[in-house]
């Protein structure tokens, strides 16, 4: 019988690459996807609370974006893309490779546990509420990207957890929470008039800085790697990191910097990304690590370095990602199909473990 492999995937990215290889290899490969329709984080939904926003744009340029030179973007399209774009590319990817018949959708993975005297993985799967299933595979991608678990790191002064941040999207009209994820953003509407501060100067804290400049009173912008506070147009002001905050009630919190400046704001907007999130597996059955923009032990950030027949697609941060996936992809069918040595890896898990 052919090998058995199932990836567990909200990011489509990942999951469609990855199985498009698996397929390609001859090997049988089930994918597991949450949602109700193919997209992930790419399938725009209003008051989705996601990490997409209305008006997003990719910020990489498309010619770099895809899969590979195989695999462009439309001509016809300017580089910087709509996210309604790249969901138009992914269906076409999957539809050219003809994936729809190895995808479940509704699907959500609840489990994956190591079965040691059968060399296999049992994955234990729920569609709806009653609907559970388990299925033995020979091996596991997990490609769930990270762009779930939204991050919020503590703020001197401020005694803020994550549960008290408002991560459901703020829509116009509505209240501007005191306190929010960048994951609650949607449009500048809802920032008329506010002053704000964006904790995070990558991405997402840029992009929304940009976004709001237009409505909201006054925008800080939070950028560690800055040494003093700097104004970049009327309305934007770049400031280093926070010293100290205060939460003042309905007058707003005041933010002292460590440049002595200080700033009282109606709104703090995390703009600090997401934090790893396996909650499938368990701690004996290949658990995982994260700390900061890693997680162990994986080796090359791909395999577990004790179980390489579980690999983690898409780990990397800051990386140009659709190409990536599709190498990742790659190096692991090679590693099924061929074995350590062909893909260029320690035959041992010991040599796995002591180089992860």
């Amino acid at each position: 019988t052919r090998t058995r492999i199932t990836t567990r995937n909200p990011n489509p990215t990942l999951g469609l690459c990855a199985a498009r290889r698996c397929r390609e290899a001859g090997l049988r490969v089930s994918v597991f996807e949450q949602a109700p329709a193919l997209g992930g984080v790419w399938r725009y939904s209003p008051g989705g609370g996601g990490p997409m926003y209305s008006q997003l744009v990719s910020n990489l340029p498309k010619e770099i974006m895809a899969y590979g030179p195989q695999e462009p973007f439309d001509k016809n399209i300017r580089s910087f893309v709509k996210h309604a774009q790249v969901l138009e590319y992914l269906e076409a990817y999957a539809e050219r490779h003809s994936l729809g018949s190895s995808i479940r959708y509704s699907t959500r993975v609840e489990s994956v546990r190591r079965e040691p005297e059968a060399g296999a993985w049992r994955v234990r799967t729920r569609a709806g509420e009653e609907d559970v299933e388990e299925s033995v595979f020979d091996a596991v991608m997990i490609c769930n990207g990270h762009y779930d678990a939204a991050a919020a790191p503590p703020l001197p002064g401020l005694n803020i957890n994550m549960e008290d941040l408002e991560t459901d999207t703020v829509a116009p009209g509505e209240p501007l929470p005191r306190f929010m994820h960048a994951r609650a953003y949607d449009a500048p509407a809802p920032f008329a008039g506010a002053r704000v501060l964006l904790v995070g100067a990558r991405a997402s804290g840029t992009d929304i800085g940009r976004e709001i400049a237009g409505v909201a009173a006054a925008v800080s912008i939070v950028d560690r790697s800055t040494q003093a506070s700097a104004a970049g147009d009327a309305v934007v002001t770049v400031r280093p990191a926070i010293a100290r905050c205060e939460d003042l009630g309905a007058e707003g919190v005041r933010v002292s910097f460590v440049d002595g400046a200080e700033a009282t704001v109606d709104c703090v907007v995390w703009c600090t990304g997401y934090d790893y999130n396996f909650p499938f597996l368990g701690t004996d059955e290949g658990g995982v690590e994260a700390e900061g923009r890693r997680v162990f032990p994986l080796f090359l950030q791909l395999f577990h370095a004790a179980q390489p027949t579980l690999m983690f697609l898409g780990v990397p941060h800051s990386v140009v990602p659709f190409c990536l996936f599709d190498l990742q992809a790659r190096l692991c069918v090679r590693f099924l199909t061929r074995g350590a040595e062909a893909a260029g890896l320690p035959a041992r898990a010991e040599d796995m473990l002591a180089a992860a």
